[in-house]
């Protein structure tokens, strides 16, 4: 059966690192990685890109889902899936494909931590109101969404 991995967790709490040390046969799903891909192409930073990207870079995404999920590669979701609703969306559309679903879960750094891992990624900047909507929005993974195994990392 094959797998995919839903990673939760707000902006720089370590899930594009985590990543670097997994399975390296599987599709890695981000938007933020398209707007970055395309925006390098143009010479362009993530932020000056970011507003005309977003909606090409969501279509992009679904179609490289379709196309790991018809070959049954395992997948890698990483965006932040704050909520139950967000993360459904992959359950929902993976599921006929015979997925199984693993959420990996990122701690909220301490604030000066989170500050600094923010500030770290030049020409990548979000909003306070943004991050402090997407700390608020939180609803932790459960087993009821259709996860067979939820793991929190420290």
């Amino acid at each position: 059966m094959p797998k995919c991995t839903i990673l939760v967790g707000v902006p720089a709490s370590g899930k594009s690192t985590w990543l670097e040390d997994q399975d390296w046969r599987a599709t890695i799903i981000s938007t933020d990685d398209i707007i970055e891909e395309v925006a390098r192409v143009y010479g362009f930073t993530y932020d000056q890109a970011f507003s005309n990207l977003v909606k090409f870079a969501e279509q992009v995404m679904w179609s490289r889902l379709k196309t790991a999920a018809e070959n049954g590669d395992p997948i890698y979701i990483d965006r932040t899936n704050m909520t139950a609703r967000s993360r459904k969306k992959f359950i929902d559309f993976l599921k006929p494909f015979g997925y199984e679903f693993e959420a990996v879960v990122f701690p909220t750094p301490e604030p000066e931590e989170w500050k600094r891992r923010l500030d770290s990624r030049p020409g990548k900047t979000i909003p306070q109101e943004v991050l402090d909507r997407m700390v608020n929005s939180y609803e932790m993974p459960l087993m009821s969404e259709g996860f067979t195994k939820i793991t929190y990392v420290h």
